[in-house]
């Protein structure tokens, strides 16, 4: 297992990127801690965030480890990944276009991204808010804010 500690981004602070295989990602994580050294592709998905996060891009390509996740996870990121940058979706949109009544399943599946905005969960709101997010609502709040999302 391979991981680094990035240096701190806007937004989102401190991560800690993994990988089983020292070629894609498996999991984002924000901690608390110091920078340590990173490999070539810790420092160009640290690159990537970077220029995402300051506003300077809107969609992220990094590549993936998904092997981890149940078929219901996946269904839902691949749902969650469609909604555009700038727009917000309801939990209720999204099990609707995945043919899916099972709302507090979604938003686990959501709770339990390991890859935060590259399948953009904090795009994924409440029918009459904001709706949770794994890192709380600052966070949430301040990504839909960089994107010029409106919560309706």
């Amino acid at each position: 297992m391979y991981s680094a500690i990035l240096p701190s981004l806007p937004i989102v602070g401190i991560l800690k990127l993994s990988s089983r295989d020292g070629q894609t990602i498996s999991q984002i994580e924000v901690v608390a801690g110091k920078s340590a050294g990173m490999n070539p592709l810790f420092e160009t998905c640290y690159q990537e965030l970077k220029t995402y996060l300051e506003g300077n891009k809107t969609e992220l390509d990094l590549p993936l480890d998904m092997e981890d996740l149940t078929p219901f996870q996946l269904k839902v990121m691949k749902e969650m990944r469609k909604i555009p940058y700038g727009e917000v979706r309801s939990y209720g949109e999204l099990a609707k276009a995945i043919k899916s009544k099972a709302f507090q399943a979604i938003g686990n599946a959501c709770g339990k991204n390991p890859f935060m905005l590259i399948y953009p969960c904090h795009r994924v709101v409440g029918k009459k808010g904001p709706g949770g997010f794994a890192h709380g609502q600052k966070m949430k709040a301040e990504l839909l804010k960089l994107e010029g999302a409106k919560l309706s």
